[in-house]
């Protein structure tokens, strides 16, 4: 991974030696924030708060509701702005994906990640291809707890687990190793009740998400022999549904789904002429396609912004790389 500005690559133990040192904090998550992002920085912010510090969390996004109840259930706070805090950057890859909240004058401390490919901005701990943020984030929380700091509460389990559950699809992706198992096996018996986490992380949703997922699946397009299955989402379309984009976060899920497909391909015009693109497959590298386009990720799991004149020019764009590989 490249390293710019001389940002330090620490050990478990360097980082939560860092957190120690780290006052008035607030946990800072990627754009279009997921179950982890939103998990981890829950988690942190639990840290934090063990440690006598107020902390809340902010995404320059407004978190889904279909992960609220990650913060009804450990109590922890959504800011509206980050002035006068100590940012800590958790589950962000590269400063593009923390949005607006990037400020040069008031940058990321530390930062704290699992994905192969990125852009440090901070000093560092990152484990390139854990199951997620948060998978790194216990390798930090149990030396706070070996130095007596920190217990692992029923809050933070919590956290961890949702966190862990969400990037590993319900521990179904090939990212869950043994050892993510485990971590989940000591979650579980911190008390927690994993099965409604996994209720509302997998199965509850509103009439508007089912609405949304019956469209995405109603657009699904395959190519490359049916290897390849994509779909697109524009704003006149969310706006003709009577929906918000918000409602299309399970799209990539819904379009991976179709059997025979290795890559799955969504993309989705997140603003004005602006374009957001998901990428997922059973063992083909995403991140490289991904990366083409300024974009990163995981091995089966990357997204990028192409640049293009309309959304069937950056599907075709995405597309045409796809084939390449496939």
């Amino acid at each position: 991974m490249e390293k710019i500005n001389n940002y330090k690559a620490l050990t478990a133990k360097e980082c939560a030696e860092r957190i120690l040192k780290i006052k008035n904090p607030i946990c800072l998550m990627h754009v279009h924030p997921d179950g982890d992002t939103v998990g981890s920085a829950s988690a942190l912010a639990e840290i934090f708060k063990q440690l006598g510090e107020d902390c809340e969390i902010i995404s320059a996004d407004k978190i889904p509701e279909r992960l609220q109840f990650v913060l009804e259930a450990t109590g922890v706070a959504e800011a509206k702005e980050i002035s006068g805090k100590t940012p800590v950057a958790i589950d962000v890859a590269s400063p593009s994906q923390l949005g607006a909240l990037f400020d040069e004058s008031n940058p990321p401390v530390l930062m704290i990640d699992h994905h192969e490919i990125g852009i440090p901005f901070a000093d560092n701990y990152i484990i390139p291809g854990a199951s997620s943020a948060a998978e790194a984030l216990v390798a930090v929380a149990d030396e706070l707890i070996e130095m007596g700091k920190i217990k692992l509460t029923e809050k933070l389990a919590y956290a961890l687990y949702t966190a862990i559950s969400s990037d590993t699809g319900c521990f179904r992706y090939s990212n869950a190793k043994e050892y993510t198992h485990k971590i989940a096996a000591r979650l579980i018996l911190s008390g927690i009740d994993t099965a409604d986490i996994n209720h509302r992380l997998f199965v509850s949703k509103t009439i508007s998400e089912i609405k949304a997922e019956g469209f995405i699946a109603s657009k699904i397009q395959t190519t490359a022999n049916q290897k390849c299955a994509y779909a697109s989402l524009s704003l006149e379309e969310i706006k003709a549904l009577g929906l918000e984009l918000s409602h299309f976060e399970t799209a990539i899920d819904v379009i991976r789904s179709l059997r025979g497909a290795e890559i799955a391909i969504f993309v989705k015009e997140a603003s004005p002429g602006k374009y957001k693109a998901s990428l997922r497959s059973t063992g083909a590298d995403v991140a490289k396609i991904a990366a083409c386009f300024g974009g990163g990720g995981h091995i089966r799991a990357a997204g990028c912004s192409p640049e293009a004149s309309s959304i069937d020019d950056a599907l075709k764009m995405i597309i045409e790389k796809v084939k390449e590989i496939i």
